[in-house]
């Protein structure tokens, strides 16, 4: 655990938060695997998918491996395709929650609006996820063996 906790923290800032945001995605997907189970729910091969997404991130992330952000990439057009679960959709229901509360009795037109601005912002910031994985996350040190 000392040393899970040592490697999280020897991460850059924004690794840290992408890290925190894919173990909330990780545990929501669980709960939501779980109740699919218990309930003969039908997105259960979605919930598994992203769930298995998120986790590999979470490794991989850990692990510093910086190939991580393909994961991201493709969880951000699974995402995108399913219109389901993108990594920094806490942030994005926030501002969401933020906008109903100033206006509480949206038309149709502007929950369209409302919808697609959500939607890209999600995917952008899905994409921004995966450049600071690819951009911050130390380069592969492959050794060459050292002919005699």
């Amino acid at each position: 655990m000392q040393k899970i906790l040592t490697r999280f923290l020897n991460l850059n800032v924004w690794v840290q938060i992408v890290f925190c945001l894919c173990m909330v995605g990780a545990l929501t997907n669980t709960v939501l695997v779980a109740r699919d189970i218990f309930n003969d729910g039908i997105l259960l091969r979605l919930h598994i998918g992203f769930l298995i997404l998120y986790a590999g991130q979470v490794v991989f992330i850990l692990l510093e491996e910086r190939q991580v952000w393909a994961l991201a990439v493709l969880q951000g057009i699974m995402a995108l395709l399913t219109n389901a679960d993108f990594t920094c959709m806490p942030l994005v229901r926030f501002v969401g929650n933020i906008i109903y509360t100033l206006w509480p009795e949206p038309s149709l037109e502007y929950m369209k609006v409302y919808r697609y601005l959500m939607t890209s912002s999600a995917f952008t910031l899905q994409l921004l996820s995966a450049f600071i994985l690819f951009s911050l996350l130390p380069k592969s040190t492959v050794t060459k063996p050292v002919a005699d």
